[in-house]
């Protein structure tokens, strides 16, 4: 082939020249940039909405489990006879002798002897309730009892396995009680064998109660952000070598992430001169019956009685750190601000302030927070009849 038609077949030839190869990888790297950013948009959207649904669904899971329970606590120990006394048992698992300083239904932060503390700023909760179909007046006594023996007036009200407790039917408002909580070994005839019990009760003048084959005793806390239940008829949840290396196998976990829990008692404070409850509440506040704090001037019992639904909120967080402070204040509830309006009847009364307070955490603005709020009414203390303008009770409370 002559040399100038090579030449001229060589200029024929067309190519991409080093500024349209550099324009083009540039179109490409900015094409990959916003698929990534897209990606990484649409990733943390999941992620947080995710997150969050967890929060909540953890929220939701401890809120029922406490509501569950407390819609049964006192069962079985709503008798104004009980309420207010000691009880003193062995548990069953590490055979510890305790005592409940104030049997009742529930008790919000007892003492750190009974439920030690939990997380910085997060209430505790003790909840007692019985098992048994029996009535809740208990079963009159039928001869003096023995440190070992009930004789009752109806036997076939008891099974072997029950655990049964026996109580003056008379109580005054000055009068403490300490009751002895013992297991059904026996039982013949009208005489129930109990593994222990109190002696010198009279015939006529006491009753034996019922709180069935599995009564629960249950403390619940706050724990290194999870929310713990220890069975305090199987453990003795006080002992604080149990806490101190937390032993999961006494102080169960039964949710994660759950930043706050707090709890305040409904009270019924209608005519304390009288006094005539109408089982309605009528404040809110942490004040035990017979505590301390108590300046009420009522008797324990009639504390008690009193306590007619508990309060509270359960604060769960997401499990995702956020690098951003994606909370700039802690989350409230109907417990966070004192109300001291009784301009309407329908107007609750929060004595004062309890404020959800996740400072414990220094990094707590870097996770986002669900809280569920319920109000339990404890229905074994209003269907004790007590009320006396409700259900005409005869107990001056």
């Amino acid at each position: 082939m002559p040399a100038s038609r090579l030449v001229r077949g060589q200029r024929g030839q067309h190519g991409f020249s080093i500024i349209e190869l550099m324009v083009g990888l540039l179109i490409g790297m900015f094409a990959v940039l916003v698929i990534v950013q897209l990606l990484y948009s649409t990733s943390t959207q999941q992620r947080l909405t995710s997150t969050s649904g967890d929060a909540e669904i953890n929220a939701a899971t401890v809120t029922h489990v406490l509501a569950r329970e407390l819609n049964q606590a006192g069962l079985g120990i709503s008798a104004y006879t009980l309420l207010g006394c000691s009880l003193t048992y062995t548990t069953t698992s590490d055979s510890k002798s305790v005592t409940l300083s104030s049997l009742a239904p529930v008790t919000v932060n007892p003492g750190t002897s009974l439920v030690p503390s939990g997380d910085a700023n997060t209430d505790t909760l003790l909840i007692v309730s019985g098992s048994s179909a029996s009535p809740s007046e208990g079963d009159a006594l039928a001869g003096t009892s023995t440190a070992t023996s009930y004789t009752v007036s109806t036997p076939s009200s008891f099974a072997t396995g029950d655990w049964v407790t026996a109580a003056s039917t008379t109580r005054d408002s000055s009068s403490s009680c300490a009751l002895v909580l013992g297991k059904v070994t026996a039982i013949a005839s009208y005489v129930l064998t109990v593994s222990t019990g109190t002696a010198g009760l009279a015939s006529a003048e006491a009753a034996v109660y019922n709180l069935g084959a599995a009564p629960v005793i249950r403390a619940y806390a706050v724990r290194n952000g999870n929310l713990t239940v220890c069975d305090y008829t199987a453990y003795n949840c006080g002992d604080t070598s149990y806490t101190t290396t937390l032993n999961s196998s006494v102080w169960v976990p039964i949710a994660s992430h759950i930043a706050s829990l707090r709890a305040q008692y409904g009270r019924d404070t209608s005519d304390l001169v009288t006094p005539k409850m109408d089982g309605v509440v009528d404040s809110y506040d942490q004040t035990t019956p017979g505590g301390t704090s108590d300046a009420s001037g009522l008797s324990a019992y009639c504390g008690w009685l009193r306590v007619v639904g508990l309060r509270l909120a359960v604060v769960a967080r997401s499990q995702q750190y956020d690098k951003d402070a994606v909370t700039t204040t802690a989350p409230t509830w109907s417990g966070s601000t004192a109300n001291t309006s009784t301009s309407s009847t329908l107007t609750t009364v929060t004595p004062s302030a309890l404020a959800i307070d996740l400072s414990g955490n220094s990094e707590w603005k870097h996770y986002r927070y669900k809280t569920i709020e319920t109000t339990v009414p404890l229905r074994d203390i209003i269907w004790n009849g007590n009320q006396v303008t409700y259900q005409s009770g005869d107990v001056a409370c």
